[in-house]
């Protein structure tokens, strides 16, 4: 037997937690077992079987031992691909826009006031759906609406195209969800209605800069009319009409000391309809990444928000872009612009000159200069990560990090930083125990 790769021994609440990030399992150590666990990893695990045979059983069948000739990394490839090239779902993002309502300074995306998707392009658009339920081995057909603001061609573009959607999908047989990933504001009753007529429950991620105060100097109208109230206000209407939100609160190292408060604003909210439909999900904002201790302020916001009553999560250090890559890893994914263009990642500006590839007159995808294969294959291209332990749950990031980094020798998402790799060992940690904790 062979100590795994993947496992890392961190401190954790006056303990220590053995941690694989393959398994994604942990146990607890006291401090003598980590020591021999430590000594013998050194001199050989095999011996462990003589000083602790209990012991060294334990950690065999839960696999933080694995036999020699197993090969973790080709393992990982494996699970990988059987992530990423899945057939049997499809993401399909839309762009009707890519003009916004607000200019929030960190925004990547160049927004065009006369950008609008025209009824060519929503036909071609109803025609790649029409052509991708034709997949015999989809079964579940996710749509999202981007941009830009999606919510500023509502009536014009986006019920057109749901209405196709809906009704090739139930034609064809074929599950389907529908999100909209939007600042928010523009919801409104006949917006309501539209979906409660035809019983239909659309999932939201809405974003909050921080609390009341930060956010409107973020995101407003006019510098004197901000647009949290209004915000908060929908976010409460949709969670009452059973429709799922994700909040995601965008935080820096200025807003993110009193985000907590948001919480407050919404614990009008019937509790049921709380725990079924609303999530508040904290991202730093990436030009604000630095190596720094906010994750500290950040649990705080945390614990707080959980201690009331609320669903929360910290997306800063938990998460695993293995199992949970994003839609740009998936070869079963696409983001279709207003004017035809094709990409695969929404963190980038849709400009033409960026684009993967275009939407055809038929409806089919024409993928340029090997775009479609390039991502696909860039994985597990960079050394440091194949001795890492954490490649089961990070791999250099998503397949746009690696694009982005390729022709460097070596690259670490976490700056070959290991106090940065224990947080994130942390953060699964806490999170296996908040599981435990509900089960």
């Amino acid at each position: 037997m062979k100590y795994s790769q993947f496992n890392s021994i961190i401190s954790y609440k006056n303990k220590f937690a053995l941690y694989n990030a393959f398994e994604k399992r942990v146990i607890f150590l006291e401090p003598e077992l980590k020591n021999i666990l430590e000594h013998e990893t050194l001199n050989g695990i095999d011996n462990l079987i003589n000083i602790h045979p209990d012991f060294y059983n334990y950690l065999s069948e839960e696999k933080f031992l694995v036999k020699d000739d197993v090969d973790e990394v080709d393992e990982i490839k494996k699970l990988v691909y059987s992530i990423d090239n899945d057939k049997k779902i499809y993401n399909l993002i839309i762009n009707p826009t890519i003009n916004c309502n607000f200019n929030c300074w960190y925004c990547y995306e160049t927004h065009a006031k006369q950008s609008k998707m025209e009824a060519d392009t929503v036909s071609k658009v109803n025609k790649l759906i029409f052509n991708i339920v034709q997949n015999k081995d989809l079964e579940f057909f996710n749509i999202y609406f981007f941009g830009g603001e999606p919510l500023l061609y509502f009536e014009k573009i986006i019920i057109p195209i749901i209405n196709e959607f809906i009704s090739i999908t139930s034609k064809f047989g074929k599950q389907y969800s529908i999100g909209f990933i939007t600042n928010g504001y523009l919801i409104n009753d006949n917006f309501l209605s539209y979906f409660n007529e035809r019983q239909i429950k659309p999932e939201f991620q809405i974003t909050l800069d921080g609390y009341r105060e930060n956010h409107d100097k973020v995101r407003f109208i006019s510098p004197a009319k901000g647009s949290y109230s209004t915000i908060i206000n929908n976010i409460k209407k949709l969670v009452e009409n059973k429709m799922f939100v994700r909040v995601r609160v965008n935080f820096t190292d200025e807003n993110i000391e009193d985000a907590y408060k948001i919480a407050d604003d919404l614990l009008t909210i019937e509790k049921e309809m709380i725990k079924k439909y609303l999530l508040i999900d904290f991202h730093r904002v990436w030009q604000n990444d630095k190596l720094d201790d906010i994750d500290i302020i950040v649990n705080r916001n945390v614990e707080f928000i959980k201690s009331i009553g609320l669903n929360v999560k910290s997306s800063s250090y938990c998460n695993d872009t293995v199992r949970g890559s994003c839609c740009a890893d998936k070869r079963n994914s696409a983001i279709i612009n207003y004017n035809g263009d094709v990409f695969k990642c929404t963190a980038k500006d849709f400009k033409s000159e960026n684009r993967e590839g275009f939407l055809t007159d038929e409806g089919e995808i024409e993928w340029e200069n090997n775009s479609l294969e390039r991502r696909m294959k860039v994985k597990f291209n960079n050394p440091p990560c194949l001795v890492c332990r954490l490649l089961p749950i990070c791999n250099g990031g998503c397949s746009r990090h690696a694009l982005e980094n390729l022709d460097k020798h070596d690259y670490c998402t976490y700056s070959f930083n290991e106090n940065e790799k224990d947080k994130a060992i942390k953060a699964m940690v806490d999170l296996i125990m908040q599981e435990n904790e509900t089960a």
